[in-house]
């Protein structure tokens, strides 16, 4: 049960937050968005928002339209910084999630909210997009809403990738649209659990970089390409692992020195002549996609492996302390880390919850631990995808859910 002077302080500290300081004085004008002629209007509590996740700042964009503090489910990571951070997460009403996991205890958080009367804020995709399309959903969310009988509140934001793409070190200048949906309880209590949940990812789907109204608002910046050698690893010219390079706009391959630009809409045009390029950031992530499935296919000794990473390890308190740098190597059936003075393996049945947390590190756990290893001007994202696929990522994405 929240308590009644602790839901005046929380929205106090919201509207403060949201209304006056953060939003309208800093926010707008760093990320201009608006609401679509299409909108509804967010409805009384209790409701449950849902929506499409494309930058950080999401969770507030969404909740300037409402005078009602959200419960905003976060990922967990959060929850492990300083005193402060976490104080500031408790009191505008986040709740931690395992990122890229089902979490049971942030489920029941979020019924209890609604029970409470206290709207929640949710994105199914657990983590925000990589490529700016919409990615599969954590199912049983459908389940919960049913069970409530809340009222249900769809967003769909576009733009809000291209405003500043998860590996990018630099902001650009656009505007993000967002559309708001409300479903009554009467007419969700109509729709079957299949029909629900189709409805919430048709409601939310976004592709930042090929949908077409993106293209007819002016987005701009500098140095579009400097970060996203944190995303993509092979070259789309030669195919070599690892040797990209990114300058400016500009990306380069370091073995056999093919470049090509990119721009704010994430197009990539050749500054090479005659050199093989894809349309654009969405093409080339899919083009890693097949490029994996096809090494994981050839059942090599050695599937791949990334040098100069650095191992941290968890202590009794929840830190991560940098203790070995060396090489992280990918066999069929083992994960090895080979350091000057560490050497570890582990099965790769035994992984789960492999993610990127702050962009630079690459986390999965064993049992109870968890491991990480940060990536300097290398890619974390290429563990990820190895992973999801040596572990039936297919499966999942021919039924259409995580």
């Amino acid at each position: 049960m929240i308590k009644p002077l602790f839901k005046i302080y929380q929205w106090m500290l919201w509207n403060i937050a949201t209304r006056f300081l953060f939003i309208n004085v800093l926010l707008r004008r760093s990320y201009p968005f608006s609401l679509t002629e299409h909108s509804d209007t967010f409805p009384k509590p209790p409701f449950l928002v849902v929506a499409n996740h494309g930058t950080f700042f999401d969770p507030w964009i969404i909740g300037s339209h409402t005078t009602t503090p959200l419960g905003i489910m976060t990922n967990d990571d959060g929850f492990r910084d300083g005193i402060v951070t976490r104080w500031y997460l408790k009191s505008i009403g986040a709740f931690p999630k395992k990122k890229g996991a089902a979490d049971y205890r942030a489920m029941k958080k979020t019924l209890d909210l609604l029970r409470n009367g206290v709207p929640v804020c949710i994105f199914p995709e657990g983590q925000t997009t990589w490529d700016g399309e919409t990615q599969l959903l954590y199912p049983g969310i459908e389940k919960l809403i049913k069970r409530t009988g809340c009222k249900l509140v769809t967003v769909r934001l576009q733009g809000n990738f291209l405003m500043k793409p998860w590996w990018a070190k630099s902001k650009r200048s656009g505007r993000i649209r967002i559309t708001v949906s409300v479903y009554t309880p009467e007419k969700i209590k109509r729709l079957s659990n299949e029909e629900l949940f189709s409805l919430i990812r048709q409601s939310i789907y976004q592709n930042d970089i090929k949908d077409p109204e993106n293209t007819r608002l002016p987005f701009s910046g500098r140095n579009l390409a400097e970060g996203l050698e944190r995303f993509v690893w092979i070259c789309m010219q030669c195919a070599a692992e690892d040797t990209l390079v990114m300058e400016g706009n500009r990306i380069t391959c370091t073995a056999c020195g093919s470049i090509w630009e990119i721009d704010p809409y994430c197009r990539l045009t050749p500054v090479t002549a005659g050199i093989a390029s894809c349309t654009d950031l969405k093409d080339w992530a899919d083009l890693h996609k097949t490029r994996v499935k096809e090494n994981i296919a050839r059942h090599l000794p050695e599937t791949t492996s990334t040098s100069g990473v650095t191992l941290l390890q968890e202590n009794e308190q929840h830190d991560f302390t940098e203790t070995d740098r060396g090489d992280l190597i990918l066999e069929p059936d083992l994960l090895r880390f080979k350091g000057t003075s560490t050497e570890l393996q582990w099965p790769i049945a035994d992984l789960e919850d492999y993610v990127i947390q702050k962009k630079d590190l690459f986390e999965f756990r064993q049992g109870k631990h968890y491991h990480r290893f940060l990536f300097t001007g290398k890619s974390p994202m290429k563990w990820v995808y190895y992973l999801r696929y040596l572990k039936g990522f297919e499966h999942c994405e021919a039924q259409g859910h995580l």
